[in-house]
């Protein structure tokens, strides 16, 4: 059992503190959520550390012995680390573990402002120093691991604010692009300029009604209109189908034409000289579509490849279609369970929106085949309308339904409704006209018209 006695800073105490949460699910997700590369004396612990929460985030589990030893074949210094981690299994107490594990934080966090602070005094910035400690102060009286802790609203009120208002300083200074547009006016006037990063927003929709078009409108306008960065994932259809289409969306020009090379040069040089204007980007990645099971763990991977190759991260990442993927465990689900693989997917994708801090726009393929149902247009899908739906919304930042009537699709009109919404109004329904014919999911004038005639 841990000692009360043994020094939270001591080398002795990270032993049993890694070899805890290779045993416990609860120790090794504290130290994943709150141990810090620069918390960790070195570069062994660091890269371990970084391999038990990349784990951990996928499998929601933590890796075994075996698991770390294949990761780190090889590297001599890690594996001595991890056999050392295993001279250390004992019946650690957990609730011990976690308290020396706090004091363990907030004392190298101690040291480093007192680092910090020394040097400030030497350099004659008295004020910044006092700043510093009152700064250490203020996150001391507010820092626990303890899952059952009671918290006096009132009195952290202060301390909660200041904690809030830095988190917001270090998002305006880290370089992230603000990411707060579904560019459809009605939905945009509702999110209200809310930061979508690390949400996971899904369409659902019918076959035929343009939940691929909707997909990518957010990930054309995305690049013109705020320059971000859009990675694509394609999973239903060809690659050439999706780079074609984002082709002629970016010139409201139809896909065909793009495809069959029936622009003439004089335009085509007008329409290069625009796309080389916009800021953002717009990458494809597709799977192969023979006998493939493409999961979230290749979506992570993909998002990690892209920050390989760009240097940054995406913005924006799009998924056409969810209802395509498996989860990270690459489980084989029977049919019956189908219900439980695609509550599962959506779980890892929202996760991997938060750990990525990308904004995760997804399709879903509903299963409505009762087409009087949809005629009427006083119904609108919701997650309740298909079996293979329910339970998506729990893990959905936003569930956006795609409706249309067989008169709608003549008219190029559909509905967008609200099915969820975890931060504004849900229930509303707006009209929209659209022109497939040019690429335009949102054709804003006729959609104007719309609104005056109705």
């Amino acid at each position: 059992m841990t000692s009360n006695k043994r020094n939270p800073l001591s080398a002795e105490f990270l032993y049993e503190l890694y070899s805890s949460a290779i045993r416990f699910d609860y120790i090794c997700n504290i130290i994943v959520s709150h141990m810090r590369r620069e918390y960790l004396p070195d570069r062994t612990f660091q890269k371990i550390q970084e391999v038990i929460a990349n784990h951990y985030r996928t499998y929601k589990k933590p890796p075994g012995y075996s698991v770390l030893s294949q990761v780190f074949a090889g590297d001599y210094d890690a594996i001595e680390l991890i056999n050392t981690f295993r001279d250390y299994d004992d019946d650690h107490d957990t609730e011990i573990v976690v308290d020396m594990l706090e004091s363990y934080i907030k004392g190298v966090e101690l040291q480093n402002v007192y680092a910090q602070v020394g040097k400030l005094y030497n350099q004659n910035k008295q004020n910044e120093a006092q700043e510093k400690l009152k700064e250490y102060a203020r996150w001391l009286s507010g820092f626990t691991l303890k899952t059952t802790a009671f918290i006096d609203v009132a009195k952290t009120f202060s301390n909660r604010f200041d904690q809030n208002r830095q988190r917001e300083l270090e998002s305006r200074i880290s370089g992230l692009k603000q990411v707060t547009r579904f560019y459809i006016p009605d939905i945009d006037s509702l999110n209200n300029g809310r930061d979508l990063r690390g949400q996971l927003s899904c369409f659902l929709a019918s076959t035929g009604v343009g939940k691929s078009h909707m997909a990518k409108h957010i990930g054309i306008r995305a690049n013109i209109d705020d320059a971000l960065h859009v990675l694509h994932f394609q999973l239903e259809g060809s690659e050439e189908e999706a780079l074609n289409a984002y082709s002629g969306g970016l010139i409201s020009k139809n896909a065909f034409y793009y495809e069959r090379g029936k622009i003439s040069d004089t335009e085509i040089k007008h329409f290069e000289a625009q796309v080389s204007r916009y800021s953002g980007s717009i990458t494809v990645r597709s799977f192969p579509r023979f006998n493939t099971h493409v999961s979230t763990l290749d979506i992570k991977n993909g998002i990690a490849e892209y920050r390989k190759i760009n240097g940054i991260n995406p913005d924006i990442v799009i998924i056409d279609s969810m209802d395509l993927l498996t989860d990270a465990g690459k489980k084989h689900w029977n049919a019956e369970h189908e219900r439980s693989k695609r509550i599962a997917v959506a779980n890892d994708l929202k996760d991997l929106a938060a750990d990525e801090k990308v904004w995760m726009v997804a399709t879903y393929q509903a299963t409505i085949e009762n087409r009087d149902w949809l005629n009427d247009e006083k119904n609108v899908l919701t997650e309740y309308n298909c079996a293979e739906a329910k339970g998506l919304a729990r893990p959905c930042t936003h569930l956006l339904s795609l409706n249309q009537s067989s008169s709608e699709r003549t008219e190029d009109i559909m509905r967008i409704h609200i099915a969820k919404s975890r931060f504004f109004k849900k229930g509303d329904t707006f009209r929209i006209a659209t022109d497939y014919d040019n690429e335009v999911f949102y054709d804003a004038q006729r959609t104007i018209n719309l609104k005056k005639y109705s």
